[in-house]
């Protein structure tokens, strides 16, 4: 798979995810005695965000990467995630926080799963952030985009967010 190149899921994913969003719909409309309408679906997200659930459009927008490096966690987790974002939005009016008790709950109770906010995916593939900066202090690497790499070309100093020491360029990543 390529960096920074959109993928493009065949019919055999695109029937799961949309199977995964019905029963989903169901099991709520069941649980909340009432219906929703569907959204509209894009898997077209890059980086390293999973999803995005668009309210005021009616819309789930995917990433097809890392569907496809994590497809049995993000079926259950990530699309519920998303579809429980577009359920609270609609149950409970646009005032509610993104990631509020409602949300909370339509997770927890409505499709009994964690009411995570985070995934913890790897994106190495999926990022656009392939320059890879380490500070003195550490060893770990802070992957930097194209654009920002080109800026610490020119001079500008990125620091660490845990020791605010300065980064400095080590290798651009492998993957």
């Amino acid at each position: 798979m390529t960096k920074n190149r959109l993928t493009t899921l065949d019919e055999h994913h695109m029937i799961r995810i949309r199977d995964r969003m019905e029963r989903l719909y169901i099991l709520a409309e069941s649980r909340m005695q009432r219906t929703f309408s569907r959204p509209a679906l894009e898997i077209t997200l890059k980086g390293e965000t999973a999803g995005q659930a668009w309210p005021h459009k009616n819309l789930i927008r995917l990433n097809p990467v890392l569907y496809l490096e994590n497809q049995e966690h993000y079926l259950k987790q990530t699309v519920a995630h998303e579809i429980a974002h577009l359920i609270a939005y609609e149950h409970y009016g646009s005032e509610i926080r993104p990631h509020g008790r409602e949300w909370q709950w339509i997770m927890t109770c409505i499709f009994q799963l964690p009411a995570e906010r985070c995934h913890q995916y790897d994106t190495r593939r999926s990022s656009s952030r392939p320059y890879l900066y380490r500070c003195f202090c550490h060893d770990k690497h802070t992957p930097l985009s194209a654009i920002r790499h080109k800026r610490a070309r020119r001079g500008v100093v990125y620091l660490c967010a845990t020791c605010r020491c300065p980064l400095t360029f080590d290798k651009a990543n492998p993957l």
